[in-house]
């Protein structure tokens, strides 16, 4: 029988402890989808990702997809949801 006298202990989260900031999953979709944003951007603008830029956009997507959301996704949040907040 378990002891229920004993404070439950917060579960661990299946997230890499990389420095990303994307242990909660509505974090990790926002980052992703702001990395994104800028990629564009600096694509658009003829100056893409440095090596180190990139390397933190792969992170920041397989946070994203760690806690199950599709590249789709991360692109309907940034058109849906950053993108209209930035314009107010």
């Amino acid at each position: 029988m378990p002891d229920r006298t004993q404070p439950q202990q917060a579960q661990p989260s299946p997230a890499p402890d990389d420095g990303t900031p994307t242990r909660d999953a509505a974090v990790a979709l926002h980052w992703a989808a702001a990395v994104l944003s800028l990629a564009e951007a600096r694509i658009e603008q003829g100056n893409p990702l440095t090596d180190d830029e990139r390397t933190a956009f792969d992170r920041y997507q397989a946070a994203a997809h760690h806690h199950g959301f599709t590249d789709e996704q991360i692109r309907c949040y940034l058109d849906s949801t950053l993108r209209p907040e930035a314009t107010r």
